[in-house]
């Protein structure tokens, strides 16, 4: 789901940040595809963490899609961190770009177009993390190691 949300909005996003940043086309596109990953990692890293109910809470539209969300401002921070290592970018241009993409990203998340979780096992599977080698496996796993 977080592919197809990045990748329906990946033309408008590319196009406001190279209106506000001056950036190329082949950064921009760099931009967008470490905002991606930065985004993916961090929902993984709250749901290892064990924040089911705050990761479901945004997906759901019951929490808020701004920093002053701690997911959020978490993510956003590890997004101008990656973007100024990986792009070799100065971190006030990356953080417009945070500023741009992650309300975008979070927004269109916790839209209810996207869906509405019902439980955990739901909330993997809408966030694309579910199967073997996903989030859903990995748990399972540790669910088998506790007897649960």
């Amino acid at each position: 789901m977080l592919d197809n949300i990045i990748n329906m909005g990946k033309e408008h996003m590319a196009k406001l940040i190279q209106e506000q940043t001056q950036l190329d086309t082949s950064k921009t596109d760099e931009a967008v595809g470490v905002t991606k990953d930065t985004v993916v990692d961090g929902l993984k890293g709250e749901l290892m963490k064990g924040n089911f109910d705050g990761v479901m809470d945004l997906f759901n539209g019951n929490a808020p899609t701004t920093t002053s969300n701690p997911i959020v401002s978490s993510i956003t921070s590890s997004l101008v961190t990656n973007l100024a290592s990986k792009l070799g970018i100065g971190e006030g241009i990356a953080k417009q770009i945070a500023n741009i993409a992650i309300p975008f990203i979070m927004n269109k998340l916790s839209a209810k177009e996207t869906g509405q979780a019902s439980d955990k096992n739901d909330l993997i599977e809408q966030l694309g993390f579910g199967g073997d080698s996903g989030i859903g496996g990995l748990l399972g796993g540790l669910g088998g190691m506790f007897g649960k």
